[in-house]
């Protein structure tokens, strides 16, 4: 069951999201080059590659270069997942 919050978490989100130009999450597809090529044409919106959270706390310096953000990426987010 979902609570009225994330409810209205979600339709918040979605107005802020509306009408922009969305790059779609990618798992391995979303590296730097490529998001900083789609901001060039128009992406507001851009998602990272699939960080993994364990290699990230180990320090993995490959996983901590999947959170850099290009210089004309308006706003970027990051993809983590995990296991327990």
């Amino acid at each position: 069951r979902t609570c009225d919050c994330d409810r209205r978490a979600m339709s918040s989100l979605s107005s802020r999201l509306s009408g922009q130009m969305v790059l779609a999450p990618l798992t391995r597809g979303g590296n730097l080059p490529f998001r900083r090529l789609c901001a060039e044409f128009g992406a507001e919106v851009t998602l990272g590659e699939m960080i993994f959270a364990r290699q990230l706390l180990k320090g993995d310096v490959i996983e901590r270069a999947r959170l850099r953000r290009a210089s004309n990426e308006q706003v970027f987010g990051v993809q983590i997942a995990t296991n327990d």
